[in-house]
């Protein structure tokens, strides 16, 4: 599914260690009409990835070694924390309320539908 002309191309940031899934996740949402502009290994590469590629999207994997927080630290003047999502196989009531706290866009299920993390995506945060 390849957005409208209407609907600008939304940029993607990738922040995973687990290549495998993360090189899975990138091929799906370019199949969905994204771009990934960059795919990342840790919260410190993120900051540098994010300067050089403007990405609209920030998309953490929730398993991430130092966790999601350390990443929007380290994107903190770089990239606004609602642009950052949060991707986990299971995410608690506390830490969603602290994401949320934190001003993180989302947080989504890994097991969702492909069309629908598209869809959910494309609601998130800043122009498109």
């Amino acid at each position: 599914m390849v957005p409208a002309p209407s609907q600008p191309v939304r940029r993607l940031l990738i922040v995973s260690d687990h290549v495998g899934s993360s090189d899975a996740l990138a091929a799906h949402l370019n199949r969905h009409g994204f771009a990934v502009v960059g795919e990342v290994r840790s919260a410190g590469s993120a900051a540098l990835a994010a300067r050089t590629c403007s990405p609209d999207l920030v998309l953490v994997d929730g398993a991430l070694r130092g966790g999601w927080r350390a990443v929007a630290d380290a994107l903190d003047g770089v990239t606004p924390r609602n642009h950052i999502v949060v991707l986990a196989a299971y995410l608690g009531a506390d830490e969603a309320r602290e994401a949320r706290a934190a001003g993180i866009g989302a947080t989504i299920l890994k097991h969702v539908e492909g069309g629908s993390l598209a869809s959910r995506l494309r609601a998130i945060g800043g122009p498109a």
